[in-house]
């Protein structure tokens, strides 16, 4: 008689009873579920069942005979409790179903797993911003979701009534549903997203923006106005750069000019020499040897004729020394 016929016999021969906590257990695709199963008595076989396929069976002599990555066993025992933690890693669909745990002389007991996905939940459009009293509508689509998702809206904290739909796609749930609102208010609106293997719901978040008509002429005008002033300041920069730039050019051109009127007005040497003085007036008296213009014997100093200023009459002479 081989060992697990020996403990099926066993099994029937006592009367040893098991707990299995908890009874329904839901997890998300790719995590872990855990299982304990307890016994007032120590018991000599323990084995745990997943879909009616043993999985692992667990000896008080030897302990844990068939561990694997996916499916294993911890003791946790503590005085008067005899406990066992079962675990199954990287949950696929595949495995949701019966979980049983059954000790040597006992009755088998099960518990439920549920094996589900998370999708994405999102409000399309965005943001809105409409006028006082305008009614408007959120949409929001939550997708790829197993089992179907339960949805609901909440808007500044309230909740608010969904009118959903769903479809089935592949194995995942496709669900939608839209939330009609009257513009009272600034509020942020919520679309929640919830499946039992979730602590808490998956959400997307909004903002809806009320405003008045006489504010909606102020932002008009506030932006219409800031847009020309800054218009303004484009073109005003632009002339003062093209000023400036023109004055620089006609103050270096005006250098350049006067450089060389400058030079042009230097005359040559032989232009500076002595001229003729034809400004020169004659009285018609020749005597003189130098023209009217006496000089000294020992002096350079010129001298004058007595008669130069008579006769009531002044005449004039010019003369241009060199």
């Amino acid at each position: 008689m081989d060992v697990f016929t020996l403990a099926l016999f066993l099994l029937i021969a006592n009367g040893v009873s098991a707990d299995l906590q908890p009874p329904y257990a839901a997890v998300l695709q790719g995590s872990s579920a855990q299982f304990n199963c307890s016994s007032t008595q120590p018991p000599q076989i323990m084995t745990f069942m997943l879909n009616g396929r043993l999985v692992v069976t667990i000896m008080q002599t030897s302990g844990v005979l068939n561990s694997t990555d996916r499916f294993s066993a911890s003791n946790f025992t503590t005085p008067g409790n005899y406990k066992w933690q079962f675990t199954i890693s990287n949950v696929q669909r595949s495995d949701a179903g019966v979980v049983a745990c059954q000790v040597l002389g006992g009755d088998a007991v099960t518990a439920t797993l549920s094996v589900q996905e998370r999708g994405t939940v999102k409000i399309a459009g965005g943001n809105q911003t409409k006028m006082l009293g305008v009614q408007t509508q959120f949409s929001c689509l939550a997708a790829g979701w197993y089992p179907e998702p339960n949805m609901s809206w909440s808007v500044n904290g309230e909740t608010q009534f969904c009118n959903k739909s769903s479809v089935s796609q592949g194995g995942l749930y496709n669900s939608s549903c839209t939330l009609t609102l009257t513009a009272s208010k600034n509020s942020t609106v919520q679309c929640l997203a919830a499946i039992p293997a979730l602590n808490t719901p998956d959400s997307n978040t909004v903002f809806l923006t009320v405003v008045k008509k006489d504010q909606t002429v102020l932002i008009a005008i506030t932006v219409a106005f800031s847009a020309a002033a800054l218009l303004f300041l484009i073109i005003y920069g632009i002339i003062f750069f093209c000023r400036r730039k023109k004055k620089k050019s006609s103050y270096q051109e005006e250098v350049r000019r006067a450089r060389v009127q400058s030079q042009n007005r230097i005359p040559p040497i032989e232009e500076v020499r002595g001229r003729d003085n034809r400004g020169y007036i004659t009285d018609g008296r020749d005597r003189h040897n130098n023209g009217g213009v006496w000089y000294t014997k020992n002096s350079n100093r010129l001298q004058l004729p007595d008669d130069f200023f008579g006769d009531d009459r002044r005449k004039h002479r010019h003369m241009t020394m060199v």
